[in-house]
């Protein structure tokens, strides 16, 4: 049982391994976006402390109420822009002020068709709508991230300590979404190969050990049958040979021990099956198997039945024997089989009767069929110069939906009977 126990903790420190390297991606990498953001916002708030500097508060309070610019507004808006173009992560730097219709351009960096001049007015988004009563009274730093960039508000304050506005300043945040990707590939890329050695390492061990011998055991006992269900008499485990010292081994010699009394029963029962199902002489199906599939063939959409007798098989035994009675019944069979296809099955009525019957198939191809058999010289079962003449007589019959087997049978040898009393 110790080994057991100890297969068992390998199990579960193989199971720990993986959770603790799941983990540890999960960990390193918020580390690492945590990082990227701090960064990023440490980017943004350098941009709007600089243009604070740059931007004369008292002056704003005039722009907003006349919406005038002057060479002063001019001076301070080009070196807005000067100072944007100098850093390719700055998407958006502008000076807005808030009421409660919305946002108010004072300065806008954008020279695009897209971009607002002096008293342009924006509605509030939906990160902003958040934070109105925040925006409009102007005191207070904001950071709102959105989808491909993250906004850091900084209010500018006159020399009086009134609030004036905001300095807006948006860093693009798509090259740190793309570097954050490179990061977590290369995490892991490098757990999982980690995670790969660790894993050769249990694999091998538990194959050596476990696996192995548990999988030869496992295909020995499955290959006994092969695969038209006949059982080998040279049993696979003979050639197994299992020394694991544990469970496995007493249930190698467990299943050595039971093989010969299931092998002898597995092919005396296959052996037993098969003889119900066929006859022995011609190895057609019999009346029985008839019987047991009779509901399958009539679930079809169309059965055709060709019923067949051998004319003089009684003058045949008595004048030559039941040696060439036997030999008329066979190539009768034989007959049988060459005309039988995919979807159909030949049978041994009993006697001298046979039946074939044929699944899925057109009133047509049913003629056919049985024009081709009856045209066939192997009807004719006997030479000429024999003493007695033997030759099969044919009748078909054919159904198509609501299929009644037994009923189609009978006219099958209802026809049949027809065609042997034209032959007389």
């Amino acid at each position: 049982m110790k080994k057991s126990l100890k297969k068992r903790m390998l199990l579960l420190v193989f199971g720990f391994v993986i959770l603790l390297n799941i983990l540890s991606i999960i960990m390193n990498y918020q580390n690492f976006v945590l990082t990227m953001e701090q960064a990023n916002y440490s980017m943004a708030s350098t941009v709007a402390e600089t243009c604070s500097l740059i931007i004369d508060g008292d002056a704003l309070e005039g722009y907003i109420k006349t919406g005038r610019r002057d060479n002063t507004y001019y001076v301070t808006w080009n070196k807005l822009i000067d100072y944007k173009m100098t850093n390719k992560d700055i998407v958006y730097l502008s000076v807005v002020w808030f009421d409660e219709e919305g946002g108010h351009y004072i300065f806008d960096t954008d020279l695009t068709e897209s971009g607002a001049f002096l008293g342009d007015k924006i509605a509030f988004d939906f990160k902003q709508v958040v934070e109105k009563e925040t925006l409009i009274q102007g005191k207070e730093h904001l950071f709102l991230t959105y989808a491909n960039r993250m906004d850091l508000y900084r209010p500018v304050l006159s020399s009086y300590n009134i609030p004036m506005g905001y300095v807006i300043v948006g860093i693009s945040t798509e090259e740190a979404a793309k570097e954050q990707v490179r990061y977590l590939m290369k995490l892991v890329l490098a757990v999982s190969v980690l995670t790969l050695v660790v894993t050769i390492f249990f694999v091998w061990t538990i194959d050596r050990s476990i696996l192995r011998p548990i999988n030869q055991l496992s295909v020995a006992v499955s290959s006994y049958a092969n695969a038209e269900g006949n059982y080998r008499e040279d049993s696979p485990l003979s050639h197994l040979s299992i020394h694991t010292g544990d469970e496995i081994e007493n249930l190698f010699h467990s299943v050595r021990k039971m093989e010969s009394d299931i092998l002898d029963s597995s092919n005396n029962l296959a052996i037993a099956m098969w003889n119900s199902q066929h006859d022995s002489m011609t190895q057609l199906y019999n009346k029985r198997y008839l019987a047991e599939c009779k509901k399958e063939y009539e679930s079809l959409n169309a059965v055709g039945i060709v019923y067949f007798d051998v004319d003089n098989l009684k003058k045949m035994n008595d004048i030559c024997g039941h040696e060439g009675g036997d030999d008329v019944i066979k190539k009768t069979a034989d007959f049988v089989r060459k005309y039988q296809t995919k979807q159909g099955a030949g049978f041994r009525m009993g006697g001298d009767e046979f039946m074939l019957l044929l699944g899925n198939v057109t009133e047509q191809e049913m003629a056919e069929r049985v024009k081709q058999m009856k045209a066939d010289p192997q009807t004719k079962l006997t030479p000429p110069e024999s003493k007695v003449q033997c030759r099969i007589a044919i009748g078909y019959a054919f159904q198509k939906g609501n299929i009644h087997l037994d009923s189609l049978i009978t006219e099958a040898d209802q026809n049949m009977y027809l065609d042997k009393q034209s032959h007389r």
